[in-house]
């Protein structure tokens, strides 16, 4: 009997070891624990901090373009809308074309980004869509794009006259190196 009490004292001291040896693991690891989640409160709060720069550029950039645009807007407020175009032949050396030709489109204004944007229609259809700013008080447009598949370089300049009248110029030059130009008169709907 004396041998079951001395093997019994001695494995509840032997557990009794094992136990606080396995506190000691126990408290480690959640010591390490406790710091990884620091170190990932820091990054979180390090990523929200420049989450919060990139909207704060985003708005800033937001609120520059739109100064610029209503600005544009400001400068010219009756521009936007629709106008009804006359074009008239004045100069030209390409074969099928004639001085004195006039032909009739509704070009269609509007403000996009830091631009003008203008759809030419012709018979209800859209034959072009012309893309350009003011330099001084002259406003240049070009072709953005031709649903008439033609490779023709166009430029157009025009100069208010009235407060609903335009007056300008179309260029076009052919692939081939003639020319086209046009005398243009716009009066706003």
């Amino acid at each position: 009997m004396k041998w079951i009490f001395v093997f019994a004292t001695g494995f509840v001291i032997l557990s009794g070891c094992s136990l606080r040896q396995r506190e000691i693991e126990l408290d480690k690891k959640m010591n390490e624990l406790r710091q990884r989640e620091q170190q990932l409160a820091l990054k979180e709060q390090s990523l929200q901090f420049k989450e919060q720069q990139l909207n704060e550029r985003e708005q800033l950039m937001d609120s520059t373009t739109k100064i610029v645009n209503d600005s544009l807007f400001l400068s010219h407020q009756r521009l936007p809308g629709t106008w009804l175009v006359e074009m008239q032949c004045t100069e030209t050396n390409c074969p099928g074309s004639a001085v004195g030709d006039i032909k009739n489109e509704q070009w269609d204004f509007k403000f996009q980004d830091n631009m003008i944007i203008t759809r030419a229609l012709s018979n209800g259809r859209l034959t072009r869509i012309y893309s350009g700013t003011y330099v001084g008080n002259t406003l240049r447009l070009s072709v953005q794009q031709d649903t008439t598949q033609t490779s023709a370089k166009i430029m157009v300049r025009l100069q208010q006259t009235k407060e609903k009248e335009m007056t300008g110029e179309r260029e076009i030059i052919q692939e081939n190196g003639c020319r086209i130009l046009y005398s243009l008169r716009l009066k706003k709907q």
